[in-house]
């Protein structure tokens, strides 16, 4: 099974256990990582900060965020913003054209019954970025992020600021090819 299937197949079971809890959590079976949360009927999964290239971030600088969003809904979602206490500002951000960089978006489409990041979902290269932290960061630790969604609410995730180790899932960070892969 390729690594989009694995992804499919354990975000279901993840989705499961947080409808059954209904509070963020921190998942840590195998290829998985990041935070995960719920609300309404949007799954966050995955969302962590990426760790920063000594030990932390200093004020003023910027930050990654990779995440995956999915709908159990049977109409269509969308993420209209994130902020943080510890920033300036979160962007929204995708690579709609598939070139390498990416954009600031006012909103980043969560399909009905579906999965932002996945083959035929609405953006297949999205992240946040963190701008202008407003104190140090380091890694290890955890950043407030909350987010906006037109329909399911709001909902606080406690996102770690970690590295992506070779055995670590992270959500689709890339354009699908022309085959869907």
């Amino acid at each position: 099974m390729n690594r989009i299937g694995t992804l499919g197949i354990t975000t279901a079971a993840v989705a499961a256990v947080l409808a059954s809890c209904g509070e963020p959590q921190r998942v840590l079976e195998s290829g998985t990582m990041g935070t995960n949360a719920e609300v309404g009927d949007v799954v966050l999964r995955n969302v962590f900060v990426q760790a920063p290239g000594d030990s932390s971030y200093r004020p003023g600088e910027d930050a990654v965020v990779r995440l995956a969003m999915f709908s159990d809904s049977d109409r269509p979602d969308a993420l209209l913003g994130v902020r943080s206490r510890s920033a300036g500002a979160v962007e929204l951000r995708s690579d709609a054209d598939c070139d390498g960089s990416s954009e600031t978006v006012p909103r980043i489409p969560v399909p009905a019954e579906g999965a932002v990041g996945e083959p035929g979902g609405v953006d297949l290269a999205y992240h946040l970025r963190v701008v202008d932290f407003s104190e140090e960061v380091q890694a290890g630790t955890t950043v407030p992020l909350t987010f906006d969604f037109e329909n399911a609410g709001e909902v606080t995730v406690e996102a770690m600021v970690e590295a992506v180790d070779d055995g670590d899932v992270p959500p689709p960070t890339r354009c699908a090819t022309a085959t869907g892969s």
